[in-house]
């Protein structure tokens, strides 16, 4: 992911255009993915469910890789918000995955399924986010994640 991200990212959390679509970035556009602010003013990311995101037949599921990729944007979003948010100032990139864990809970049923993260340490070279999917309530999450980031 470049610059792109912020680029189509922001304007949407701003109301600035009408669609929620992240439209920059090619797997996202694959993927439908669209942002949002949740109403405690996080970052969440819902992913629309489409017969291409099946990867078990059956019983149908959602396919573990999509999950995971929705995890991971909701984090590297998260995180690169928060940075310029702390820095006051546009990022010149994104920050880069170090490493990523996802726990999976429960299978992906055949409706959509949202994401949000939140980060729980943002340093000068490094930044820790915790992410959680979830499809009927955030009580009861799909999967989650341990992400740490290299910071630009």
């Amino acid at each position: 992911m470049t610059t792109a991200l912020l680029n189509c990212v922001e304007p949407v959390l701003r109301g600035e255009v009408e669609s929620n679509a992240i439209t920059n970035i090619p797997y996202a556009v694959f993927l439908g993915l669209e942002a949002f602010r949740l109403p405690n003013e996080e970052i969440a990311v819902r992913m629309p469910f489409k017969d291409a995101l099946i990867g078990s037949p059956s019983p149908p599921r959602l396919h573990g890789g999509t999950v995971g990729a929705l995890l991971e944007f909701a984090g590297t979003m998260s995180v690169a918000l928060a940075a310029r948010e702390a820095a006051s100032a546009p990022l010149e990139s994104i920050p880069k995955t170090i490493g990523i864990t996802i726990e999976y809970m429960r299978g992906g049923a055949t409706q959509d399924i949202y994401a949000s993260a939140q980060v729980l340490r943002l340093g000068r070279r490094v930044a820790n986010v915790r992410a959680t999917a979830w499809q009927d309530s955030f009580e009861k999450p799909n999967a989650t994640a341990s992400m740490h980031f290299l910071m630009p």
